[in-house]
């Protein structure tokens, strides 16, 4: 994400680019490619006394960067994570610092195009669902275990969890109570669990059920469905593709909105540049941390609801722990400070 990051930020020519990394080989690559200042530690980043901070560090390791751009008021964005680090309620007292959790899916136009197909033809939501089937080991195959995404805390089932709720959350309404289970189902080395799922009552009324697995080596599958009052709508992802069905319907309207590979980059390049934008004062960031939070704390409901084996109540501030609760004496989920 660092090297989209920059590659989407270089041709700007009202910006400066310096980056930290400890790997002189990577400092050296994006010098050449993208012209920006290296630093081979964090304190000559910031002797350079920058702006803003783009954090694109693995998740678990976001913390110590986010509270150091706030207790220095500086503008900061930060990748998708588990974890918020506390920062909803340490944001709160900076007002004037950009404090920009990752939101990309937001930026997708199938996502945009979903929001006001939900309002106008769903009515009041009776229930969701969303499944999504990744393959950890296509996951960037050369790094082996550098790559965070083959470690339990950070295995693309349990992260995705948030990641896909920042927009689910916006469409259908945060979750109130949680029932969770993961566990590992497939053939896949290690002990990670390979297969997150959660049923939620929605705050706003309604059912949401949400299943990611990361074992199944066949190709990508990212679709949900929506039934309300009104009527209902399919989507796809990886197609771009919607389908609306309304009682007024003789037959299913189908809508696109691009496949995510011939769209996603450029909605990852306005993702970066609105943060930046709205640093320079042109624009606002659409996603608070509380946004984000809330997403992180449906995920530790959930994971606490696979211990206790009941609904557990969402608690806005509540952390997922470090590593998911195992079956027995783990501790219930973190809330910071």
């Amino acid at each position: 994400m660092g090297t989209r990051r920059l590659r989407d930020l270089a041709p700007r020519g009202d910006v400066s680019l310096g980056l930290y990394d400890e790997r002189a080989d990577r400092r050296a690559a994006a010098q050449a490619k993208f012209g920006v200042r290296p630093f081979a530690t964090f304190d000559e980043a910031m002797a350079w006394a920058p702006d803003a901070l783009i954090i694109s560090t693995p998740p678990g390791t976001k913390g110590r960067y986010i509270d150091l751009a706030l207790e220095r008021g500086l503008h900061h964005f930060s990748e998708a994570d588990i974890w918020t680090y506390g920062a909803t309620g340490k944001a709160a007292h900076k007002p004037a610092v950009v404090s920009a959790p990752s939101d990309s899916m937001s930026f997708l136009p199938l996502i945009r195009g979903l929001a006001p197909l939900v309002q106008d033809n769903v009515g009041q939501i009776l229930g969701y669902q969303f499944f999504m089937s990744t393959y950890m080991p296509s996951w960037h195959p050369t790094e082996g275990l550098e790559y965070y995404a083959r470690h339990r805390n950070a295995a693309p089932a349990r992260e995705m969890i948030p990641f896909e709720l920042s927009y689910l959350d916006a469409l259908f309404g945060p979750a109130g109570e949680v029932a969770g289970r993961y566990e590992k189902f497939g053939q896949l080395p290690g002990a990670i669990e390979d297969t997150w799922s959660l049923s939620m009552r929605l705050r706003d009324g309604g059912i949401g059920q949400l299943t990611i697995t990361m074992a199944c080596p066949a190709a990508d599958y990212r679709r949900g469905c929506v039934f309300g009052t009104k009527g209902q709508l399919t989507w796809d992802v990886s197609t771009g593709s919607v389908t609306v069905q309304t009682a007024a319907d003789k037959v299913p309207r189908q809508l696109e909105f691009g496949r995510i590979g011939a769209v996603l980059e450029a909605a990852y390049a306005e993702e970066i540049n609105t943060f930046v934008d709205a640093v320079l004062g042109r624009k606002v960031w659409p996603n608070p941390y509380a946004a984000s939070q809330q997403s992180c704390a449906t995920l530790a409901a959930a994971e606490l609801s696979a211990r206790t084996g009941r609904w557990e109540r969402v608690d806005p501030l509540a952390e997922p722990e470090h590593f998911p609760p195992g079956s027995t004496a783990a501790s219930a989920p973190r809330r910071p400070a």
